[in-house]
């Protein structure tokens, strides 16, 4: 009996854990969504999904900075945590956008042997000078002098 209950407490752990990441996983069209539907991503409560519709209600979101823009207290942070549990704009998540219109990545060459510098002197860049003091300098009675070490030896004089 106990290796039955045991089992079932198992089974329903598991498709408790299935279905809550299986719920993450589902995507959600913003554009499209009922304000239930909204609901499933997490992170979006009534509140929330309300403010959504509503917005939507005047015009279709553009863009996820539409988005932000439109729906009141949802900002860059907001709107990537619910991009990464699986809202959508026009099936697109967060960062895609950007990923688009930036193209592709271009390597940069590296230099070849003929171009480096090979005079020590233009390789090492000369020391700068040290920042200016900010503030007036500390009067010399600031600091109390250690015998020895503030002050230089008789026998070295």
């Amino acid at each position: 009996m106990k290796a039955v209950v045991r089992r079932g407490v198992a089974a329903a752990i598991a498709v408790a854990l299935l279905g809550w990441a299986g719920g993450a996983r589902s995507q959600v069209e913003a554009n499209r969504a009922s304000a239930a539907e909204l609901q499933t991503v997490r992170g979006i409560g009534p509140v929330l999904a309300a403010r959504i519709v509503e917005a939507r209600a005047q015009r279709p979101f553009a863009s996820w900075a539409d988005f932000e823009q439109r729906v009141p207290g949802v900002g860059v942070k907001t709107a990537q945590k619910l991009s990464l549990h699986g809202l959508r704009i026009d099936g697109r998540s967060y960062g895609a956008e950007a990923a688009r219109h930036a193209g592709p990545a271009v390597p940069q060459p590296l230099p070849s042997p003929s171009t480096r510098v090979t005079d020590e002197a233009a390789a090492s860049p000369k020391a700068a000078p040290p920042p200016a003091r900010r503030g007036p300098a500390p009067p010399p009675h600031a600091y109390p002098a250690i015998p020895g070490l503030s002050q230089p030896h008789a026998a070295a004089q």
